[in-house]
Order: structure tokens, then sequence, then C-alpha cells
């Protein structure tokens, strides 16, 4: 029995032969590369309230629920209905600590003929508020220099 390595053809085996092709093709022109533009792709996470809710408790629980294993994103939309936005207290302050560092934009939906537009300027507001109190400890433990 003859000895082999592995990877060898065993003796007395080869492959067949490859068969080659003259090559007819003109070289391709030479020039500048091609560039292919490639499309933006963002994360959008949408959030919807819009449901029948009779209390703070039940606007708290489900916007807690939707978002619980969010994950970082471009632009969240957060979607309120009459009701959420009726008994809901706080929902500015409530969206913004769900997103301030997860998202890049937050668009706050509310339904069109409604008083309920200051929730975006108070989301906003909070928004400022986490993001530059999350910085403080951060630029404390910076190293000086």
């Amino acid at each position: 029995m003859t000895e082999r390595r592995p990877g060898e053809w065993p003796a007395g085996l080869s492959p067949a032969p490859v068969a080659t092709v003259p090559d007819d093709t003109p070289p391709p022109p030479q020039g500048p590369p091609i560039e292919v533009p490639v499309a933006e792709v963002r994360l959008v996470v949408t959030v919807d309230l819009t449901g029948r809710y009779d209390t703070h408790a039940q606007v708290s629980r489900d916007l807690h629920e939707q978002t619980r294993y969010s994950t970082d994103c471009h632009t969240a939309v957060v979607r309120l209905g009459e009701d959420a936005l009726r008994v809901g207290m706080s929902l500015g302050a409530a969206i913004a600590s769900r997103f301030f560092l997860a998202a890049r934009a937050v668009e706050i939906h509310v339904p069109a003929g409604t008083r309920w537009a200051y929730v975006a300027t108070e989301a906003q507001q909070y928004m400022r508020y986490y993001a530059a109190d999350h910085a403080q400890p951060l630029n404390r433990t910076r190293t000086p220099g």
C-alpha cells in the first residue's frame, strides 16, 4: 500500500486535466472606476399608542411593553391616540426617557385638529435634560488634557 499525505491524490490517480479555452475577449476599457450608488438603510421603530386606554398606568405599561426590546435606531415614530393623550400624564417625558439614547430622531404623531401638539415640545425639552444629565458623569470620568 502506498503512503500518501492528507490532501494528496492517491497513487496512480490524478485529477482530470482542465481544458483551457482561448480568451478572445478584448480587455476592459481603462478609465476611472465606476461608482455604484448604495442606498442608505435606516431602522425606524414604530410605537403605536392609539388603542383604548382608561388609565395612565395602561398607557405607561403599553409604552414599556412596546419599547422593552427596542434597539438603537435612526428614527422612532410614536403614534398617540386621543385616549392615550387624554389619560397619559407627562407623555413627552416618558417618550424622551425611552429614546434619548436609542434614537437619532423622534417623530410624535397626534390626531389632526387636537390641542396635543405640546407633547412634541415637551419630549424635545426632556430629551435635552436627559442627554445633559447623562453627559455629566461621562465628562467627570474623562482624563484631563
